[in-house]
């Protein structure tokens, strides 16, 4: 959705979304049987790699019997483009290693900030909508509950931290496949009332979720480029994540990290120390800025630019590999 606004403000393109028009570029963002049906019928083809190995673990059920499989055809999807998106430096590592041959640039998610920003004229109107006390501290995190999430280590921080509130914003939209899924719904049922979760929301429920928050806090055990982490840092409240190379690479200082053994003494500081929620609070503001879609915008062009270089010497070797096939057929 991002991408899509993103491009449509650009005046020298246009923006078709789910079409089966034949089009100049064809940019896929998933890698199922529709886009890659999609993706071969662009004279250019281009792939944002939202999904690497890690990505699956702790996602969907049996992953020890799929894996070596699906990871054949991510490894086919993304070869199969004239150029690659990689959302960090990680994500490139990660696709070379699967094999991935063609072109990949490191262009890193982006969003719309001042459209989120705007959100926080509405900060007391959020809160009371959600019945947010004014002395309430709200923790919020947003993700698919699954394993590879942190839920487990989000409850049990929020029952050690009774004096705050925890909101995991976010359900199972797997279902049957989801991984674990009956213990993710027991670490549901057994929260601490100071622990609740809303299920899936309509994005825009989702930011006024974090435009009513204190703090935001992610302990996902893998990532790559987390929108929500965005948003929340759009939204200019202070961002407590874990200590994984993928973070510390795209957001630097601008965030505080942690683990197991210090997450509880982090928020109980946050909720202590209002000059630190300040402080990060204006870290957020700035780690924004860096991922603010103006800046995306000519970037996307560049690599458009270079994959349809790529895209034309593919056809001109298609075409002369036909021109071959005919000439020996003929003799």
């Amino acid at each position: 959705m991002e991408d899509i606004a993103m491009l449509q403000r650009m005046p020298e393109v246009d923006v078709l979304t789910n079409s089966l028009r034949r089009a100049d570029i064809q940019h896929a963002h998933t890698v199922g049987p529709y886009a890659m049906t999609l993706l071969m019928s662009g004279r250019v083809r281009v792939v944002t790699a939202h999904l690497t190995a890690g990505s699956l673990r702790g996602s969907l059920r049996g992953d020890r019997y799929w894996h070596s499989a699906f990871m054949k055809h991510l490894r086919r999807f993304y070869n199969s483009a004239d150029a690659v998106v990689a959302v960090s430096r990680s994500v490139k590592s990660d696709l070379e290693d699967m094999g991935v041959a063609k072109p990949i640039h490191v262009v890193p998610n982006s969003i719309d900030v001042a459209a989120v920003r705007s959100l926080n004229s509405r900060r007391a109107e959020s809160r009371e909508r959600l019945g947010v006390k004014p002395d309430e501290f709200l923790v919020v995190g947003v993700g698919q509950v699954q394993p590879r999430k942190g839920i487990a280590t989000f409850v049990e921080c929020a029952r050690a931290v009774p004096e705050a509130t925890f909101c995991w914003v976010g359900g199972m939209i797997f279902g049957p496949l989801a991984d674990r899924r009956t213990e993710m719904r027991h670490l549901i049922s057994s929260a601490p009332r100071n622990c609740y979760f809303t299920g899936p929301l309509e994005r825009s429920d989702v930011l006024r979720r974090l435009a009513a928050a204190d703090l935001f806090f992610l302990p996902s055990l893998q990532e790559n480029c987390p929108m929500a982490a965005l948003e929340a840092a759009a939204v200019e409240i202070p961002l407590l994540l874990r200590n994984i190379p993928a973070y510390s690479e795209l957001f630097g200082s601008d965030c505080k990290y942690g683990d197991e053994g210090t997450f509880v003494r982090q928020i109980e500081e946050f909720i202590d120390d209002r000059e630190l929620l300040a402080e990060q609070s204006r870290k957020s503001s700035r780690m924004a800025a860096k991922f603010d879609s103006s800046l995306r915008s000519s970037r996307m062009l560049e690599v458009y630019r270079a994959a349809a270089l790529t895209g034309l010497m593919r056809s001109q070797a298609s075409r002369s590999s036909s021109w071959r096939a005919w000439s020996v057929r003929d003799r």
